[in-house]
């Protein structure tokens, strides 16, 4: 039993990961905003902006526009449709079974399995393009965490180093940060 409590022990004491940026730590969200703004006008794309729920205004500043998932799940639906009508013309055509000579590929009870398999392959690809979009699971964060972005803070990492890590210093201090750590 020992090695098992070793194990939770080292499991639970995971080490930090190294962290090359300057976070900055916003209370009001106008301030984020006008941040994630002026941080993106200064070159910075690849901002991380935390927070414990979503702020629109935020979401126009960084510029991400409209998601693919929907299009994904389309697609997906689409594709579950024709396989599951190809499915059922192939076992027709296969194995035909001529009942009271009524024609052997009929459309109206192929709808009924097509619609199934629409809704199983939109489902399953929506699910796959939310998590591959969403980058999940995330094994490595990729910003510092700080227990204050789940309670009422909104964290803004950016990845630098350097004098460019001064410069996001000075930007994100002129934003009202209430606090900007370097990360070096």
């Amino acid at each position: 039993m020992k090695w098992l409590l070793d194990l939770c022990a080292k499991l639970a004491t995971w080490p930090a990961g190294k962290y090359h940026g300057v976070m900055g730590v916003f209370y009001y969200v106008d301030d984020a905003t006008d941040a994630v703004r002026t941080l993106r006008q200064a070159g910075h794309k690849r901002l991380s902006v935390i927070s414990p729920v979503p702020h629109h205004e935020i979401e126009a500043a960084l510029e991400q526009g409209p998601s693919l998932v929907r299009w994904l799940t389309f697609l997906g639906g689409v594709l579950g449709f024709t396989c599951g009508m190809s499915l059922c013309i192939y076992s027709v055509i296969s194995y035909p079974l001529v009942v009271g000579g009524k024609e052997l590929i009929s459309v109206p009870p192929f709808i009924i399995p097509s619609y199934e398999s629409m809704i199983l392959l939109g489902g399953l690809t929506n699910l796959v393009a939310m998590l591959a979009l969403g980058r999940l699971p995330q094994v490595q964060l990729r910003a510092p965490y700080d227990a204050r972005f789940t309670e009422d803070r909104i964290g803004i990492w950016v990845p630098c180093s350097g004098k460019e890590a001064d410069r996001v210093k000075e930007m994100l201090r002129g934003h009202e940060a209430e606090e900007v750590k370097v990360y070096a």
